[in-house]
C-alpha cells in the first residue's frame, strides 16, 4: 500500500509540473497524460518498445519533480515533458516504428541511453531562457526515439549544439531546410553595401555562426565574414541538416519567420 501511495504521489507531481508547462505549450493532451501515469489501457497502443520509451520519460520526469526547481523551470520541464509525451503518442498511435535497437535498455547499469538522453534534453530545457526554444527540444527528443540511425553519442552531440544556438538561429534553419521556394531572399552578398542596420547585422552574424559550426553553405562560396552571407543561396548541410529535421523546425509559425525575411529580403541599396 505505502509503495502504491508512493507511485500515486510521484504521478501526481509529474502531473502538477506539466500542467504548470501550460504557459509555454499549452499542456499534454489526455492520451499523453495517460502515457506519463503508465495507463495500462495504452499499452496496446504503445507495445512493449513504447511502454520502455514512456517509461524511460516518466522515470526522468519523476526525477526532475523531485529536484529544486525554480517557478519558472518547473514550466520550463513541464512544458518539455508534455511535448515529448504528446509527439510519442502521436507516432506510436499513427504506427510509426519506434526504434528496435536498445536504446531505451538499461542493461546491467539500469540506465539505458534514452534516459541519458531525456535527461539531457530537460537538463537544457531547465536552464533555457529562450522559451520558444523548449518545444522544438521536445520533438528532438521523441524524433530521436524513432530514428535508429541517430546514435546516443549524435544525439548528445545534436542537442549540444541545439542549447547552443538562439531561438533565431532555429528560425533560420527552417529558411534554409523548407522556405527557399517560399520567399525571395537576396541572391547577392553584402560585400558591396557601406550602411547596415543593427538588425540586418544581428541576422548576418548569426547566418555566419551557422555556416562557420558547418551547418549551412552558401552554395560553394567562402564567407568570411557577414558581408560574404548570401541569403539566396544558404541551405542546411551534415549535421546542420539532421537538426532542422529533428528539431521539427518546419513548424515554427509565420510570425516568427516573417521579420527575419524581411531583412534579409531588403535590397542593397535601402539600407541606411
Amino acid at each position: 500500500m505505502t509503495d502504491d501511495r508512493t507511485s500515486d504521489d510521484a504521478h501526481d507531481r509529474l502531473r502538477r509540473i506539466v500542467d504548470e508547462g501550460a504557459q509555454i505549450v499549452g499542456g499534454a493532451s489526455g492520451p499523453a497524460l495517460g502515457l506519463l501515469s503508465g495507463d495500462p489501457a495504452l499499452g496496446v497502443v504503445l507495445g512493449g518498445t513504447g511502454a520502455a520509451a514512456a517509461s524511460a520519460l516518466r522515470h526522468i520526469g519523476q526525477e526532475f519533480v523531485d529536484r529544486f526547481l525554480g517557478p519558472r523551470e518547473r514550466k520550463r520541464v513541464g512544458a518539455v515533458i508534455a511535448v515529448i509525451a504528446d509527439d510519442l503518442h502521436a507516432k506510436l498511435s499513427s504506427d510509426e516504428p519506434l526504434r528496435d535497437d536498445a536504446f531505451f535498455d538499461p542493461g546491467l547499469r539500469g540506465r539505458s541511453d534514452g534516459d541519458e538522453v531525456a535527461e539531457s534534453v530537460l537538463l537544457k530545457c531547465q536552464r533555457e531562457p529562450e522559451e520558444k526554444k523548449v518545444p522544438y527540444m521536445g520533438h528532438f527528443f521523441a524524433n530521436v526515439a524513432f530514428r535508429p540511425d541517430i546514435s546516443a553519442l549524435m544525439a548528445h552531440q545534436l542537442a549540444k549544439h541545439a542549447e547552443q544556438l538562439t531561438y533565431r538561429q532555429f528560425c533560420l534553419l527552417n529558411l534554409a531546410t523548407y522556405q527557399q521556394s517560399h520567399h525571395r531572399l537576396r541572391s547577392e552578398d553584402y560585400r558591396g553595401q557601406k550602411n547596415f542596420t543593427v538588425e540586418l547585422l544581428q541576422v548576418l552574424y548569426e547566418l555566419l555562426d551557422l555556416y562557420n559550426r558547418g551547418f549551412i553553405n552558401f552554395g560553394g562560396e567562402v564567407a568570411f565574414g557577414p558581408t560574404d552571407v548570401k541569403p539566396g543561396s544558404m541551405r542546411t548541410q551534415g549535421l546542420g541538416s539532421h537538426l532542422a529535421v529533428l528539431l521539427d523546425v518546419s513548424g515554427i509559425p509565420d510570425d516568427d519567420l516573417t521579420p527575419i525575411v524581411a531583412q534579409l529580403s531588403v535590397p542593397s541599396d535601402s539600407a541606411t
